[in-house]
């Protein structure tokens, strides 16, 4: 009977062995690499997601066209968008939660996909890690802008497995991102150009060099926007920065090119945005461009036939829009839209005009009103604008030289960077949030214009997902509770000077 026994648990045991060493062998894939990604290469991982950070069709038309736009007082419109220019928070909940998703399982997931494959292991590469990690500030920095604190640390990491990331506070993330680049720097300095991506840098083409410009110049960025919370840190930055080389001239600019092709994978996606959405020119833009005899007017407005160049005011209220026919004002022009325009996202413009701030107030050195002047002479030659009409425009008109008191200066340099960031109406937004220039009055006038949830002044930020109260609530709150009340004017943090 013990014979029978033996000879009928051996086999069973062996059986059980073959099946759990088969199982754990199994699972040791899963857990490796559930989903194959393994297999590919870094380079696929990063070419994805810098194209996407440039924003696709969905981000353009939600996040820049639905209320940047509208929020930056460039653009207007009278489709059901309208609602963000009425300074309103009643947007359709699907509104609110495929923003936060797309902010989160596009460009800042297959970034940081990069960041970890290339942080060790066989695809481990420190040229290419820092590059990632440049990029990765540039997203979340976006991010953070429009909504304050944010999941960071532990954000866009679900294929590592984080589910329900921490909400960090936007000072954290700021200085985070500050060193990150800091760090990128030092090591792009000094590195091996063959370690980079030689043949799959489509915005640089492997330059380190530029890499750093722009990394510098991101950094700079960074510091200034925060400068009123921080102060003494950020001084401290912005001496560092000045240590560095920047962007400087629009061959340098962190742009995707784009090609004048019928292929919708080649052209500028603004293309598509603007074909299928009814937008007119906002009224604080065109006056002041026309005021000013700026050069800008006939390249981004389009005249109306026997009118001219009129733009339409913001905000105006359900009755007092259908006073307005929409066939008597100002379009875009095509110009902001061309297939071929490369989608920019941070310009030597904007890099000009923080070096003219961070001089005009002993941040810096150098003269405030020759960087300014750059920094108007770059913008106008991305626009392709005469030159003759360029130097007609620096020698005649007052706003392109400063003067009068420091306060004036700083508003010409801000207003200057208004203009400049079109059509990055994100940055133009958060830049107005920031400095108070242009000034965007409290609108007061609740017959003629929209008050909102806000009483009338300009939205501060974006609301969270909706669904992410039910699925990540415990995190959520405790952003809440630090920053203040989900609602489109609690300020972020940064933000913090009241005009």
């Amino acid at each position: 009977m013990k014979r029978s026994v033996k000879s009928f648990v051996c086999p069973v045991l062996i059986t059980l062995l073959v099946l759990l060493t088969a199982c754990d062998k199994r699972l040791e894939e899963i857990n490796r690499d559930p989903l194959g990604l393994d297999d590919l290469s870094d380079e696929y991982f990063f070419n994805t997601g810098l194209r996407m950070a440039f924003g696709d069709y969905f981000w353009l038309r939600s996040f820049q066209m639905r209320f940047a736009s509208q929020y930056s007082h460039v653009y207007v419109t009278s489709t059901e968008m309208r609602n963000a220019d009425s300074y309103e928070d009643f947007h359709s909940q699907d509104v609110y939660k495929e923003m936060f998703q797309a902010a989160y399982t596009g460009p800042a997931v297959y970034m940081n996909k990069v960041v970890s494959m290339t942080a060790g292991g066989k695809h481990e590469n420190n040229v290419r890690n820092a590059i990632a990690r440049i990029v990765s500030a540039v997203i979340f920095a976006t991010i953070t802008d429009c909504y304050g604190d944010v999941p960071y640390s532990e954000g866009a990491k679900g294929m590592d497995g984080i589910l329900y990331p921490k909400y960090d506070s936007q000072e954290f993330i700021y200085s985070d991102m500050m060193e990150q680049l800091k760090t990128a720097i030092e090591v792009l300095k000094t590195a091996d150009p063959s370690r980079g991506y030689v043949n799959a840098d489509p915005v640089y083409d492997n330059d380190l060099s530029k890499w750093v410009r722009f990394a510098n110049s991101l950094r700079l960025r960074l510091a200034m926007r925060s400068r009123f919370a921080s102060p003494a840190k950020s001084a401290a930055i912005i001496t560092e920065c000045f240590a560095n080389s920047f962007i400087e001239t629009n061959d340098q600019n962190f742009a995707w090119k784009h090609q004048d092709s019928e292929n919708s994978e080649l052209y500028n996606p603004w293309f598509d945005v603007h074909r299928n959405e009814d937008f007119r020119m906002s009224e604080k833009f065109v006056d002041w461009l026309s005021s000013t005899n700026d050069p800008r007017l006939e390249i981004l407005v389009s005249p109306v036939p026997g009118r001219g160049y009129v733009g339409i005011p913001n905000g105006l209220s359900s009755l007092q829009v259908g006073n307005y026919p929409w066939a008597n004002y100002s379009k875009p022009s095509p110009a902001l839209y061309a297939r071929d325009l490369p989608q920019t996202l941070l310009c030597a413009s904007e890099v000009w005009f923080l070096r003219a701030e961070a001089a005009l107030f002993g941040l810096a050195p150098g003269d405030p009103n020759e960087f300014y002047r750059e920094g108007i002479i770059r913008n106008l030659e991305f626009w392709n604008a005469d030159p003759a009409e360029t130097n007609t425009f620096l020698t005649d008109e007052p706003e392109a030289t400063l003067s009068g008191t420091i306060e004036n200066m700083f508003r010409q340099i801000s207003t200057q960077m208004w203009i400049a960031f079109v059509p990055n109406f994100v940055e133009a937004w958060s830049n107005i949030r920031r400095t108070g220039f242009p000034v965007i009055p409290q609108r007061t006038n609740a017959e003629i214009f929209s008050l909102g949830v806000t009483n009338g002044i300009l939205p501060k930020r974006f609301k969270y997902a909706t669904n992410e109260y039910l699925t990540n609530g415990i995190n959520l709150q405790a952003a809440i509770d630090r920053q203040g009340p989900d609602k489109i004017d609690t300020p972020v943090w940064w933000d913090v000077l009241d005009r």
